[in-house]
């Protein structure tokens, strides 16, 4: 009779890719304004600085957009516009990630045949 050797095999790598990339997804819903260095409003006060952000939003230039909204003391509005000025690196990214889990599936789902099959 011929004894079955069962192996518990766990794929912990599969668990830390999942987790590598639930942070990358989190860093980008998270998205910080630029760096202080960067930022750029070309306005002289508060009113202005809100009123060419509302131009920059309606033009889809959301960087921009959330450093005047910052300058003019909006912080809600702003990380609204930084949201939006990552949206696209995020459709990317979670494309990426979409074919890696597959990839990682059919890798799992080759090695369950290999242990399964007889030698």
């Amino acid at each position: 009779m011929k004894r079955l050797r069962v192996r518990a095999w766990r794929p912990q790598w599969g668990v830390r890719v999942l987790a590598s990339a639930c942070l990358a997804a989190t860093r980008l819903l998270l998205a910080d304004p630029a760096p202080e260095g960067s930022r750029h409003c070309d306005a002289t006060d508060a009113q202005a600085a809100r009123s060419l952000a509302d131009v920059l939003y309606e033009r889809r230039e959301y960087q921009r957009a959330g450093e005047c909204y910052q300058a003019a003391g909006d912080p809600s509005h702003a990380q609204l516009a930084f949201l939006k000025a990552v949206g696209p690196q995020s459709e990317a990214t979670a494309r990426a990630f979409r074919e890696q889990q597959d990839a990682a599936k059919s890798l799992l789902t080759k090695v369950q045949r290999a242990f399964r099959s007889d030698h």
